[in-house]
């Protein structure tokens, strides 16, 4: 990855380990996990950036096991699978769910996450739900974890 990259990555991780409102902690780390998407991948759209994420090795995802197993990272998981399934609230495609039913498949994983962003980036997450805040704060924490455990690595 190009240090520049790295570098702004960087520092939108710092500002979000300052941040204590959840909802802005995931905005933060998913900004760092889209900008190292993008960097890695070149591509433009979430929907081929993620596709390409899943389907090439890259260091990102092959740094997901430095923590995925640890106790921490299991109970994120677990909590987010128990909160499953999220609907897609963007327009015309209300009534369509994502699921997270293995919570060691990182494809379920990681688009279980981006319904959460994309429902939070669209306006359909209200902070006032605990349950859309839980939603929030578990992905924004697992982020973190793996945004952090990755920037060390990579």
């Amino acid at each position: 990855m190009d240090e520049s990259i790295k570098d702004l990555i960087g520092w939108w991780k710092l500002k979000g380990q300052g941040e204590r409102d959840p909802f802005i902690r995931f905005f933060f780390f998913y900004v760092c996990f889209d900008a190292w998407i993008t960097a890695e991948s070149g591509k433009d759209s979430d929907r081929d950036k993620i596709r390409w994420f899943l389907e090439n090795d890259n260091c990102l995802k092959e740094q997901r096991f430095g923590f995925w197993n640890a106790s921490r990272a299991q109970s994120l998981l677990k909590n987010l699978r128990n909160l499953s399934p999220v609907e897609d609230m963007r327009p015309g495609r209300k009534g369509k769910y994502k699921e997270l039913k293995d919570i060691n498949n990182l494809e379920e994983v990681v688009w279980f996450i981006y319904q959460i962003r994309c429902n939070l980036f669209h306006g359909s997450k209200d902070p006032i739900n605990s349950r859309d805040a839980s939603l929030v704060e578990l992905s924004g924490e697992l982020l973190e974890k793996w945004i952090t455990w990755a920037y060390l690595k990579c």
